[in-house]
C-alpha cells in the first residue's frame, strides 16, 4: 500500500505541474492500481479507497480548474435509435 500511496502521489504531482496530460495521468493512475491488484489482490481497504477518492477529487478539481479546453472528452452525442 506504501508504494501504491508514493506512486499516486507522484502521477498527481507531474499532472499538477502539467508534466502530463490528464489522459496519463488517468493511464497511469489505473497502471499503479492493477500493479497493487497483482501484488496484493485482496487488498480492499478503506485506506485504498480514501486514498483513490483523494486523488480523484485532486485530479477532477485541477481538470474544472484548467477548463474544457485542457483535456476533457467531447461530449457523447446520442443519436436515437
Amino acid at each position: 500500500m506504501d508504494v501504491f500511496k508514493r506512486e499516486t502521489k507522484e502521477i498527481v504531482g507531474c499532472f499538477l505541474l502539467h508534466q502530463i496530460s490528464f489522459a496519463e495521468c488517468l493511464i497511469s493512475l489505473d497502471d499503479a492500481l492493477a500493479s497493487l491488484m497483482r501484488r496484493h489482490p485482496k487488498e480492499n481497504s478503506p485506506a485504498l479507497c480514501d486514498l483513490m477518492l483523494a486523488n480523484n477529487a485532486l485530479v477532477m478539481r485541477e481538470m474544472e480548474r484548467r477548463g474544457t479546453s485542457a483535456g476533457f472528452p467531447p461530449p457523447l452525442s446520442l443519436a436515437p435509435l
